[in-house]
C-alpha cells in the first residue's frame, strides 16, 4: 500500500498548498490580518504539519485509504466550488471587522453558510484518517472551535448589517457547516 500512502501524502500537500495560496492571494484584508486569524493560520499550519508527518510515516490500509481519499477529494472540490462561486465578489478574511455589503447564496452557499470552513475541516478529518493517528483529533477539535468562533463572528456581522433580514432568511434555510437541518444553529 506504499503507492496509496504516497497518493494521500501528495494530495494532502497539494490541497494545503491551495489553501495557503487562497489565504494569501484570494481573501480580502480590509484592515490587514486580524490577530485571531494569525493564530488560526499558525494552528492550521501546525495541524497540517502533524497530519502530513504522520501520513508520511504511516502505512496506508484500505480501511484508512478509501475514507481519507474521499474526504480529501470532497474538501478540494468544496474549496474549489466556493472559490469559483465567490471569485467575482471576494470574501474578507476571517475575523475582519468590515461590514458585509453582499450576501452569497448560490453554489455551495445554497447548502451551507460556511463552505470554506467545512472544506478545511473535511481536509483535517481526512488527513487524520489517512494518518491513522487518533490524537490528531484533538488538533482537529481545536481547529473546529476556531472556525466556529470565526463563523459566529461573521454571522453576528450580518445580523447587525443592512443585510440582516436577508441573512436571517438565508440562515433559516441553510446549515452552518453541513446541509442538514439538525446541524443548523
Amino acid at each position: 500500500m506504499r503507492l496509496s500512502q504516497e497518493l494521500l501524502l501528495i494530495l494532502a500537500s497539494v490541497i494545503f498548498l491551495a489553501f495557503t495560496i487562497g489565504y494569501f492571494a484570494y481573501f480580502r484584508r480590509p484592515e490587514g490580518t486580524p490577530w485571531p486569524m494569525r493564530v488560526l493560520a499558525i494552528l492550521s499550519g501546525a495541524t497540517t504539519g502533524g497530519v502530513i508527518a504522520e501520513i508520511s510515516g504511516t502505512r496506508a490500509t484500505w480501511d484508512s485509504f478509501v475514507p481519507a481519499l474521499v474526504l480529501l477529494l470532497a474538501s478540494a472540490a468544496l474549496y474549489g466550488w466556493a472559490i469559483m462561486t465567490t471569485r467575482r465578489q471576494r470574501l474578507s478574511l476571517a475575523f475582519s471587522g468590515d461590514e458585509p455589503d453582499f450576501l452569497v447564496a448560490e453554489g455551495p452557499y445554497r447548502l451551507i453558510r460556511h463552505p470554506f470552513y467545512t472544506a478545511y475541516l473535511l481536509y483535517w478529518i481526512g488527513g487524520t484518517i489517512a494518518a491513522r493517528q487518533p490524537l490528531l483529533l484533538i488538533a482537529v477539535a481545536v481547529m473546529a472551535a476556531g472556525f466556529t468562533w470565526a463563523a459566529l463572528r461573521e454571522e453576528a456581522k450580518f445580523a447587525s448589517s443592512r443585510l440582516a433580514p436577508a441573512y436571517d432568511a438565508y440562515r433559516r434555510r441553510t446549515g452552518m457547516f453541513l446541509p442538514w437541518r439538525i446541524f443548523r444553529t
